[in-house]
């Protein structure tokens, strides 16, 4: 079953945040570097790249009320009036908008988890 904010399949659309998930934004190679320390702490969940803009850029789709709460330099938080565009196709290719984690599609879907993902944040910028 897929979840409710994810796109349908061969659709990329802006998801508006702070409805069923908050994101973290990082860019570049520091984002890139974060989710294999995220990965490297056994952990799961939803993380999408956007390699079309200026930078390249990750998103980590957390739990709702995070955005509230983030303050972590290198990083964006987006929450309620902000979106995210996203793949609907959980397998696409690289080259344009993809996912890096997909989204599990089986209830309840996991998200990244904040602590865990500021950790993998900080270890990141260590290796830099």
């Amino acid at each position: 079953m897929r979840p409710p904010w994810l796109p349908l399949e061969n659709v990329i659309d802006a998801v508006a945040a702070g409805r069923w998930w908050d994101a973290i934004a990082i860019d570049g190679d520091l984002g890139i570097r974060t989710v294999a320390h995220y990965r490297a702490a056994g952990r799961t969940g939803p993380i999408i790249c956007d390699p079309q803009g200026p930078d390249l850029r990750v998103y980590f789709l957390v739990p709702l009320g995070t955005a509230d709460r983030w303050a972590e330099a290198d990083s964006v938080s987006l929450g309620q009036c902000c979106y995210v565009v996203l793949n609907g196709n959980t397998g696409a290719d690289a080259l344009g908008i993809h996912w890096l984690s997909p989204p599990r599609c089986q209830p309840p879907e996991p998200l990244v988890q904040p602590q865990t993902l500021r950790t993998a944040l900080t270890e990141a910028r260590a290796t830099s």
